[in-house]
């Protein structure tokens, strides 16, 4: 029995953390959910242990922002911000979402207002691909961290090479990673390794890719073992997905997004499984597509 099988269900819950595409509609394959059930899975993770909510763009700000003053609960979670800061409806295309925009001053207040909170306690750093706009965005969040109002900075997607410059004894500005990683991301190996000897956590993402891709997978296994349940293949092939990350090598965290309350017990009932076995890791490498 592997050492992950005997560890306390909270400690493994500890290790999710709530991904924010959870509380938006267009990165997914489940219906978006209403508010009330937003609210709802907000509390399912707090009371079982999952306590880190990840919130990238501004809707999932304001969705979060309102499930926890609606429970009352901010004080019992961490949250992750970063700096995509386009607002958009249910109904936009996935390709209208906006990506990262370097930080401003202004812009702390206006996440802290769609929080509804005092203080972001991990603040991703998300590069524009623009040197002076980098550096000074980086910058920034560091001045925001000396006054008290943010807790750790990240960043997003480190490629071993860029890890590798803030290796001790160098200057490191950064307490943590963010990086897919699952059965697409061939070269998560090296930069989870990289990114451990920087000295930073590593937060794992993407465990399903999209809810199509796994859909996508779902059919291959299907056309494989015709005679199968659907359902009871689905559940085999989330398990396996969320254990190949959250077990990956130098993984400390996982993020994953959830639409339904119920899915909270399942997926620590699946960490609590532990790593997978060799079978268990050829049958999910198998259904790549």
């Amino acid at each position: 029995m592997s050492p992950s099988q005997n560890a306390p269900t909270s400690a493994l819950a500890a290790r999710l953390i709530l991904g924010g595409h959870s509380f938006i509609a267009q990165l997914g394959n489940e219906p978006l959910a209403d508010p009330d059930t937003q609210t709802a899975l907000v509390q399912a993770c707090l009371d079982q242990g999952l306590t880190t909510f990840d919130t990238t763009y501004q809707p999932e700000r304001v969705a979060l922002g309102k499930a926890l003053a609606a429970l009352g609960r901010r004080r019992e979670a961490r949250i992750i911000a970063w700096n995509f800061f386009v607002p958009f409806a249910p109904d936009t295309p996935a390709q209208a979402l906006g990506g990262p925009a370097a930080y401003e001053p202004h812009h702390l207040d206006q996440m802290l207002a769609e929080l509804q909170t005092d203080f972001i306690d991990h603040l991703v750093v998300h590069a524009v691909g623009h040197a002076a706009k980098d550096a000074g965005q980086l910058d920034l969040a560091r001045s925001w961290q000396s006054a008290g109002r943010v807790g750790d900075l990240g960043t997003w997607h480190p490629e071993p090479d860029f890890s590798r410059q803030f290796a001790p004894p160098q200057t490191n500005p950064f307490a943590f990673m963010v990086r897919p990683c699952n059965v697409n991301t061939p070269n998560a190996p090296a930069a989870f390794a990289a990114a451990k000897q920087a000295g930073w956590h590593t937060f794992a993402c993407s465990p399903f890719v999209r809810g199509w891709e796994m859909d996508k997978r779902l059919q291959l296994a299907q056309a494989r073992q015709p005679a199968a349940s659907s359902d009871a293949l689905r559940a085999r092939l989330a398990d396996h997905m969320l254990r190949y990350s959250l077990f990956f090598p130098h993984v400390d965290r996982l993020i994953v997004a959830m639409r339904r309350p119920e899915w909270v017990a399942v997926n620590i009932q699946n960490a609590a499984a532990g790593p997978l076995d060799e079978a268990q890791t050829a049958w999910l490498l198998d259904l790549r597509v």
